[in-house]
Order: C-alpha cells, then structure tokens, then sequence
C-alpha cells in the first residue's frame, strides 16, 4: 500500500510507465473501479481513504510519499481497487497498464517478481494489525 520501492525497481517501472501530473484533489482511482494498472508516487503526497457503510465511516485514512506503489492488489487480481487515492497535493504519478506490470514480471531476472511479492506481504500484515486494532461493538 505504501512500503517504498527500492531505486533499481522504481527504474524499471519508470522505463514502461506513462507519468502523469496530477493536481491538487485529483483522484487516480475510486474504490471499486476497475483496476487498469498501478500508480508509482514520483513526486508529492497522496492520500488512500477506505470509506464503509452507507453512512461513508472512514475505516482507512492515510497518507503515502513518493516511491509507493498503489493498486497492486485489484490489478494482480484482475479486479476492482479497495480504496480511493486523491492527490493530496500537485503529484507526479507513472501509471503502469496491467499487462506491461505483468510483461516486467515475467521478463525481469533482476527481482521485479520478488518486490512485488514483499510489497503484498507488507500490507497484509498491515491490514490484519488494523483490523486487530479495530473496536469490536
């Protein structure tokens, strides 16, 4: 969700990225969109905001720098993304399509597959400690 790349990953990413500015409130994504791919934070602040219930309870409000990756979860799944990101501030984002991130996996010998593998790990173990966290009612 918002563990940063390392330098030699964000290079690879970079090299099959469209890179986009973004202004202020702009959002990348809303959740359950379909997920097209992923977002490298090149420069600014975005903030990733999980709203529940019909009511809108924010469950999630958080903020990511540059050099995190956001959408991995719903693009590898060829599903919809969880959360909503909003460009907190003027952002530089490089988007990544689903197909060239899978393209990169396949082909890469250099570790693309095994950050990506780290990236996930990361934010389950962050999402199962806040949901262990969270008020039981």
């Amino acid at each position: 969700m918002s563990t940063p790349v390392s330098a030699s990953i964000r290079s690879k990413l970079l090299s099959v990225a469209r890179v986009l500015s973004q202004p202020k409130g702009t959002v990348l994504f809303h959740r359950n969109d379909p997920a097209s791919g992923v977002f490298l934070i090149c420069k600014g602040r975005v903030t990733l905001d999980l709203e529940v219930g019909q009511h809108g309870v924010a469950l999630l409000n958080r903020t990511v720098a540059p050099d995190s990756i956001l959408g991995l979860p719903g693009t590898l799944a060829q599903g919809k993304y969880s959360l909503t990101a909003i460009a907190i501030e003027d952002s530089e984002v490089a988007f990544v399509d689903r197909a060239s991130l899978l393209e990169l996996i396949r082909t890469d010998s250099n570790g693309v597959g095994f950050e990506i593998i780290r990236l996930l790990g990361e934010e389950v173990v962050r999402i199962r400690e806040l949901l262990a966290s969270a008020p039981v009612h």
